[in-house]
């Protein structure tokens, strides 16, 4: 991850971000910019702004070597609304599954390694 993505997450989300994300791919950070926003939305659903869960990532030590995001809950489930739950799981789903699908360096829904190396080359170029 660039380090202007590394300060605009810490800026941006600093109740979201955690350093272990350092190391994520360039082509993952608008999956990780979306998990991040769709955890502001649910707490903003839960007519909240505070911090109401706990992100955890860790980097898998398989073949892959991709990140697997977690979450606690840091309120009493009786304040969730029907829906944030199933909105977090699915959120949570979405980060998790598809980082198998999105280029690593271009973010291009492609395969980890895009099928298009000229796009990868000019994006890395930049």
């Amino acid at each position: 991850m660039k380090k202007q993505d590394i300060d605009h997450f810490r800026s941006i989300y600093p109740q979201w971000w955690s350093e272990a994300l350092k190391s994520m791919p360039a082509g993952h950070v608008q999956l990780l910019a979306s998990l991040f926003h769709q955890c502001d939305l649910i707490a903003v659903d839960n007519c909240s702004t505070e911090p109401w869960i706990t992100l955890h990532f860790e980097r898998l030590d398989d073949e892959d070597g991709l990140f697997r995001a977690t979450a606690a809950p840091l309120v009493d489930f009786e304040k969730w609304t029907n829906g944030s739950a199933l909105a977090l799981i699915i959120a949570l789903q979405f980060f998790n599954e598809r980082q198998k699908v999105f280029c690593e360096v271009c973010g291009l829904p492609s395969g980890r390694h895009c099928i298009s190396p000229d796009v990868c080359s000019k994006k890395a170029e930049h």
